[in-house]
Parts: C-alpha cells; sequence; structure tokens
C-alpha cells in the first residue's frame, strides 16, 4: 500500500493505460480521481473500480478547455483538501502524413496531447507548491525519441511533452514537486490495435506491452520508490528499434 492516503487525479482513465494506472493506484491504496469526457464510460470505469473496492472518484471534463479543468481541480481541492499526484494520461493519435494533415487536425492533436498537460498542470501546481510536495507524471510516447513516420503531429506532440516535463522539473524543484514522463512503446490498447502504423512497429520485432506493465511505472514514478527523481524520462520498450 505504497499509495495509502494519497490522492491522484489520472486523465484519459476511462480505458486502457489511463484506467490501468487508475487500478494500479488504487491497488496501492490511493484515492483516485479518473477524469474523461465520456460519461458512460467514466461511469463504467469508476463502477469497476468500486467493485474492487477501491476508492475511486470521477469528474468529467474536456482537459483541453481551460474551465472544465479549473473546475476539475477546485472539486477535487474542495473535497479531499490535497493533490499529491497527477497523472497526465489524456491523448490522442491520428496517423496522417505531414504533406496530409489538415492544419485544423494538426491543432487537434496538439489541444489534446500537450495543451490539456499545460492547463491541468497548470491548474494543479499552486496547490501543490503550496504543500511543498506532489508528483506529476506525464505520459509521452517512444514516437517522442525517435519519431514515428506517418506520424508526425503525434511524435512532435510527444516530444513537447517530455522537454516541457524536464525543464518543468528543474523548475520547480524548489517547491518539492517532481515532475517525470514516461516514453512507453507499444501498449496493447484499443488505440494500438487500431493504429494504421501498427504492422510498421510491430514489423521490427521487441514486445507489445501489456497496460498494466507500463502502470507499473507510473506507480514507480509517483511514488517514494522514485524519492528524488525528476525531470527525467522513463522508458519502456524491449527492443532497440520500432
Amino acid at each position: 500500500m505504497i499509495l495509502k492516503n494519497k490522492v491522484a487525479i489520472v486523465t484519459g482513465a476511462t480505458r486502457g493505460l489511463g484506467k490501468a494506472i487508475a487500478f494500479k493506484f488504487a491497488e496501492e491504496g490511493a484515492t483516485v480521481i479518473l477524469v474523461g469526457r465520456t460519461e458512460e464510460s467514466l461511469n463504467q470505469a469508476v463502477t469497476d473500480l468500486k467493485a474492487s473496492r477501491f476508492s475511486a472518484d470521477s469528474f468529467l471534463a474536456d482537459v483541453t478547455n481551460m474551465d472544465q479543468v479549473q473546475a476539475m481541480v477546485d472539486y477535487v481541492k474542495g473535497k479531499y483538501k490535497v493533490i499529491d499526484i497527477l497523472v497526465n494520461n489524456a491523448g490522442m493519435s491520428k496517423e496522417v502524413k505531414l504533406m496530409d494533415i489538415s492544419m485544423e487536425l494538426w491543432d487537434q492533436i496538439m489541444d489534446v496531447n500537450l495543451r490539456s498537460v499545460v492547463l491541468v498542470t497548470k491548474a494543479v501546481l499552486p496547490i501543490m507548491t503550496e504543500q511543498k510536495s506532489g508528483n506529476i507524471v506525464n505520459i509521452s510516447s517512444a514516437a517522442a525519441l525517435r519519431g514515428l513516420p506517418g506520424s508526425c503531429a503525434y511524435s512532435a506532440s510527444k516530444a513537447a511533452v517530455v522537454c516541457l516535463s524536464r525543464a518543468l522539473g528543474d523548475e520547480i524543484r524548489p517547491y518539492g514537486v517532481r515532475v517525470n514522463a514516461i516514453c512507453p512503446g507499444p501498449i496493447d490498447t484499443e488505440l494500438f490495435q487500431k493504429s494504421e502504423r501498427r504492422e510498421f512497429i510491430l514489423a521490427a520485432g521487441g514486445d507489445v506491452f501489456e497496460p498494466e506493465t507500463v502502470a507499473n511505472g507510473a506507480l514507480y514514478l509517483a511514488s517514494d520508490m522514485s524519492k528524488g527523481m525528476s525531470s527525467q524520462v522513463l522508458t519502456i520498450r524491449g527492443f532497440n528499434r520500432w
């Protein structure tokens, strides 16, 4: 129970990796607030956690919307008094070559993958800095480190998350708040199975990880197991190629 009595926010928590992280944190004693923008799937995820006798709550919000993000953070702060952990997991991927992508789609990918991280982090930081404690875990991607052909927008957005995490970690270190990022390789989620880049990635070999494996990495970064570690990138891959 290494997260006992901790309050954790997980965005994009209704399925896949986000849901796995929420379950992992709850198993280790945290009260987890799941954030998503689809009411039905959000309610189902919370029901699943509570069925396992875990402490869970939820908030319906579009994390690219500043007002909705602030309302979510105000709710958590008002109800639980503290925010110990934030996992910025919400994300999207559309495989479109740079020559073909519309600027509308480019902006949408940047909004979901980067703007949401900035908005939620900015809303949470005043609370964490006042507490003089907190852990922020940003979910990036192996595409941030290598670049994924056919997914320039996704790769660029996730690379920005890595640089943001490194810069911010140093920036707020004096306040006792840690910031780290995870760059996983392919994860066995619905998003990956539907990806047009799936066969390209699998052709090189290596492992497709279960969401629970990457959730273990998030647990490591969010807990005292990684005490003192900040501005770092945890790469979870089983191979040195795509």
